[in-house]
């Protein structure tokens, strides 16, 4: 934690470290994958993987929406398969919270969501995968939006209280300054 003293100000940084344990229903060979992606660049942190697949990808996921064709905000498709295995995951809460309120977009879990992510990176390693989605060319525009996705690991919350007028004032942000 970070503290700064103005005059008659108290200004406080405080960023979020611990993880949330969770699981997600995902094949053995795109866990297998994940574990090793982590391993390898990210120095066995899961949660900069899954910000450096959400960065990487983002933009193409709003392309393969499915929210908008079933009319519904719901996050219930997956497609079922025996090849599916339950693990349990740690990951700070702010990238799961950034997954969870995707799946609403998207219209896809979180664990498929994850998957889609996974056969990308696959592909991009050269890997034999054969993707749930091919993935889809970016406009322009898309491209724009892409090169705006936030660089970041963290929320970060910036508080200012003063005593002197009883005045509170809170901000919260992604990522963390």
């Amino acid at each position: 934690m970070q503290k700064e003293y103005l005059i008659s100000m108290k200004t406080q940084n405080f960023f979020t470290y611990e993880e949330c344990k969770t699981s997600i229903n995902i094949t053995l060979f795109h866990y297998a994958f994940l574990i090793y992606l982590t391993e390898t660049r990210f120095n066995g942190n899961l949660s900069l993987t899954i910000d450096y697949l959400l960065k990487r990808y983002l933009s193409y996921l709003y392309k393969i929406s499915l929210a908008p064709t079933k009319r519904t905000l719901t996050a219930t498709y997956q497609p079922r398969t025996k090849n599916y295995i339950i693990r349990k995951i740690s990951i700070q809460p702010t990238y799961w919270g950034k997954l969870y309120e995707l799946r609403f977009l998207l219209g896809y879990s979180v664990s498929f969501i994850i998957r889609i992510m996974l056969d990308w990176e696959m592909q991009e390693e050269q890997m034999p995968v054969e993707p749930i989605f091919i993935r889809p060319p970016l406009t322009p525009e898309d491209e724009n939006i892409h090169a705006r996705i936030q660089v970041g690991n963290n929320y970060s919350s910036y508080n200012k209280l003063s005593h002197a007028n009883l005045t509170v004032y809170s901000e919260f942000s992604c990522p963390a300054a």
